[in-house]
């Protein structure tokens, strides 16, 4: 069914109007219709009051749409040419992104900071080290002081 095949009773020259009389002719509400296209129902009025905000992406709003249209059993290709009237499609201006990768130059910033955490992590290993020498041989003396005094008050040499 085509925009020139509808009566002339039913001819309707916005998207909005058309989606919201076939919505009312099903007997539905417009929270019913937002929450089965899980959208809020802010979104569902302004597309019928053909009030979009501006800052909704052009291919957002056409996927709602044509989502809406569905549910309410509208066919596509009626709605298509009148979206394409009433709401051209605006190309999203495309940037050039920053790159992050490591191929970036390193700074002089970058070196001493690589330089720091180098010395930091020498340092704490270090400090870990001696702390295990320092157990050790504290253990070790202990159980050297230990084998003397059961040897002095026992008299048994376990040598």
């Amino acid at each position: 069914m085509t925009i020139e095949a509808i009566p002339d009773k039913y001819h309707i020259t916005l998207t909005g109007e058309r989606l919201r009389n076939a919505r009312e002719n099903m007997g539905l509400t417009q929270q019913h219709i937002a929450e089965r296209l899980c959208l809020r129902v802010s979104i569902i009025r302004d597309i019928e009051d053909n009030t979009v905000s501006s800052s909704l992406a052009s291919t957002f709003l056409r996927g709602y749409i044509r989502s809406y249209a569905r549910l309410v059993e509208i066919p596509e290709e009626e709605l298509i040419t009148l979206m394409e009237q009433q709401t051209p499609v605006n190309d999203a201006k495309i940037e050039n992104m920053k790159s992050y990768s490591l191929g970036q130059k390193k700074t002089k910033r970058d070196k001493l900071l690589i330089l720091v955490t180098w010395l930091i992590l020498i340092f704490i290993m270090t400090l870990t080290i001696i702390w295990w020498w320092k157990n050790y041989t504290t253990t070790q003396d202990h159980l050297i002081s230990i084998k003397n005094s059961h040897t002095v008050f026992t008299g048994e040499n376990y040598s």
